[in-house]
């Protein structure tokens, strides 16, 4: 817990100034800022709560990403996917925006749920465009050289090999739509009335497809939920070809997040983020359902090694499938 403003770096004391000149800030806390490692915190003025974020560093791979960023979230605040936005300085890395009363999404069967958020999710894909960013292979290789900065071993070579092969197969696509691309059940806020979709850092230019994709990897295990998704998104029956969009677009969320979790248990354990020697991942759904249940109890690299194993699977697939006359 975090009360006097006085103790918050200067940009976020000016932009609280800047947006709420006279009034006093109540309850601020300190929030996770997940990977990004961005400051977040939550606070109240006259009884609405908001959240603040600032950017603690400027990526120098990236130095467009706070106005990217802040770019992305304004149209999708317009297009009602996002929380409303009160304040956004670029070169400060600060915004604030209205506080989402809306709950994490979590596995669930129900078609009505479903159809919310893959409502929500067409309004994005179909709204103005977004700017590029990095592409996700860009993402991958930092995420690389910081594994072997932090561990002295970077990601697996076939994690890395694999996803390079599934971006050129994927390429006609890599920029078709404006895309959150970090759709982890964290991301996704549900309401009984609205969907809305927060922490925009990686959002650009993007495959559609991904964004589905990226939702289904931790909130949709069972293939029939996945299916019921993309049937809700597409609003009929998908296409072979559609399908097999689908299918690329799963092995390459899988290696997105293999690899987010790799680094995860880099910076945490000094390690590439390998799980307890006496810890043998069991399949992605129990890992994830552990993840989800006791986030503080489950190693990083036991999430990463039952994604990896299941983009292998994947990827064995899909060769298959290409291999077959």
């Amino acid at each position: 817990m975090m009360d006097p403003v006085h103790e918050l770096h200067p940009d976020l004391s000016a932009a609280l100034a800047a947006s709420f000149p006279g009034r006093p800030v109540r309850d601020v806390t300190s929030l996770s800022g997940g990977l990004s490692g961005a400051t977040l915190i939550a606070f109240v003025v006259d009884g609405a709560p908001y959240v603040a974020k600032r950017v603690d560093a400027l990526d120098p791979g990236d130095p467009e990403r706070a106005a990217r960023e802040i770019a992305c979230l304004r149209i999708a605040a317009e297009r009602g996917v996002a929380p409303r936005l009160r304040h956004a300085d670029a070169r400060a890395g600060v915004t604030i925006m209205d506080r989402f009363a809306g709950a994490p999404l979590r596995p669930s069967s129900d078609p009505t749920l479903l159809d919310k958020v893959a409502t929500a999710l067409r309004r994005l894909h179909d709204g103005p465009p977004f700017p590029r960013g990095p592409s996700r292979l860009d993402f991958l290789r930092s995420l690389d050289a910081q594994c072997a900065a932090l561990a002295g071993a970077g990601l697996p070579a076939d994690l890395v090999r694999t996803a390079e092969e599934l971006e050129r197969v994927s390429a006609p696509h890599a920029h078709a739509a404006p895309c959150h691309r970090d759709l982890n059940p964290n991301n996704v806020l549900v309401a009984a009335d609205r969907v809305v979709f927060v922490d925009w850092t990686t959002a650009g230019a993007g495959d559609p497809f991904v964004d589905l994709a990226q939702l289904g990897v931790f909130a949709l295990p069972r293939p029939e939920q996945r299916e019921a998704l993309l049937h809700a998104y597409l609003g009929r029956s998908a296409s072979d070809e559609e399908r097999a969009r689908a299918h690329v677009a799963r092995a390459i969320a899988l290696a997105i997040y293999a690899a987010s979790f790799f680094f995860a248990g880099a910076r945490v354990s000094g390690s590439r983020g390998s799980p307890p020697a006496d810890e043998e991942p069991g399949p992605l759904a129990e890992v994830i359902a552990a993840l989800g249940a006791a986030p503080e109890h489950t190693h990083p690299g036991t999430v990463a090694a039952a994604l990896l194993r299941e983009m292998r699977r994947e990827a064995r697939a899909l060769g298959a499938a290409r291999d077959r006359p």
